[in-house]
């Protein structure tokens, strides 16, 4: 993984950023010393390598403005969709990108974190296909892309909320900075001490049999969520510091009471840029289809196919293709149980027996099962990778 959080080299970069990034009240020099910082860190990282990255933004770059400026943007459109879609299959499939002779770029997409860039690049193509905003300036471009303090684990932010973000954020008083820091240290001991007791107490990575594969599934949840959620509350506590907007990516998700809230209470950039790119162009397509007569059918069957491509972003493997049917299927029969039972018993009756206390903790129980099995699917035994 491209943060190394156990490196003084990482915290130096915070600390320095932290001091450059604060004091500046001009826009544009604010947007160039962010850029610094990350190139910088990726220089850190990359060394030569980066040349070529740089390179690699130029081009992309000059096809954005095509896209955004010009009649021919339906072909810079489908070449950033074919090449990005290429790097990502090479990146996930390092035997693909052997036999089509790109192995060499394996290392550099494992080191920007491609999987998260892909998806960034993908909602930023869309905003400037649809004209919702203009092409990025190559400063925006690298910052967006690129923030070194969202490379490893997200979160995903959107490029409508890059955009939106004032360009000199207000300035923060001691308490707010204080907040931030308590912030980065509670996800420092939910990494280095309460996932590390887990893994070490708990764990045995799929060598322990009987009864005790059950507990295993579900601390794996727990270690999982704990390992996950503390890279996140670090970049919220580091672009915080800077001033640099990072989405939340967690929101207690062990108290879900279904799957569909379970989605919305974690991974929550990623559930977004699922709804904003996949689900709501395949119901609305669906939907226009159908003149709207199967709504319920629509929405299924965008749901399913989200969660499918949802898997295959995670792991173009066996093991992440059932995870994607298992949370597909999940959020289907919960969408129609939902629309059923509002229709049996109606917004009142709907009401009082989402009040019902028992039925709560027991839907949360069958939630936290069922989470933990589906995380059980792409464990390192049956051959997946995350």
């Amino acid at each position: 993984m491209l943060v190394d959080l156990a490196s003084p080299k990482f915290w130096l970069l915070v600390t320095a950023a932290t001091l450059v990034l604060t004091p500046l009240t001009h826009a544009r020099c604010r947007r160039i010393a962010f850029a610094v910082v990350n190139l910088v860190f990726l220089w850190m990282m990359l060394h030569v390598e980066l040349l070529g990255l740089l390179a690699a933004l130029i081009v992309l770059y000059g096809i954005l403005q095509v896209m955004g400026r010009s009649r021919a943007w339906r072909w810079a459109a489908a070449v950033v969709l074919i090449v990005s879609s290429a790097l990502f299959v090479a990146h996930k499939l390092p035997a693909v990108a052997r036999q089509i002779g790109v192995a060499h770029l394996s290392p550099l997409l494992v080191a920007i974190g491609y999987s998260y860039v892909f998806l960034r690049l993908i909602d930023m193509s869309r905003a400037v296909w649809e004209k919702r905003h203009p092409p990025p300036d190559p400063l925006s471009l690298l910052n967006y892309l690129l923030p070194f303090h969202m490379l490893a684990a997200g979160p995903i932010q959107a490029f409508d909320d890059f955009i939106a973000q004032p360009a000199v954020p207000p300035a923060l008083n001691f308490e707010q900075s204080l907040t931030l820091i308590e912030r980065i240290v509670q996800g420092l001991f939910k990494k280095y001490v309460l996932a590390f007791a887990v893994d070490a107490i708990f764990l045995f990575h799929g060598r322990a049999g009987g009864w005790y594969r059950l507990v295993e599934m579900n601390m794996t949840y727990v270690w999982l969520y704990l390992d996950f959620s503390a890279y996140s509350d670090i970049a919220v506590g580091v672009g915080g510091l800077m001033g640099v907007a990072t989405p939340e990516n967690f929101n207690r998700p062990y108290l879900a009471r279904n799957i569909t809230d379970f989605w919305e209470r974690w991974h929550i950039s990623l559930s977004l840029w699922i709804r904003r790119n996949l689900f709501f162009p395949i119901q609305l397509s669906l939907a226009r289809r159908t003149q709207g007569k199967y709504s319920l059918t629509c929405a299924s069957v965008a749901i399913f196919i989200s969660f499918l491509l949802c898997g295959a972003w995670h792991g173009l493997t066996p093991p992440f293709f059932w995870w994607g049917v298992a949370n597909g299927a999940g959020l289907v029969i919960c969408n129609i149980y939902r629309q059923r039972l509002k229709k049996k018993l109606g917004a009142k009756g709907v009401n009082k027996y989402l009040a019902n206390q028992p039925i709560r903790w027991l839907a949360m129980a069958l939630t936290f099962e069922f989470v933990a099995f589906t995380i059980m699917l792409i464990a390192s035994k049956w051959g997946g990778t995350s």
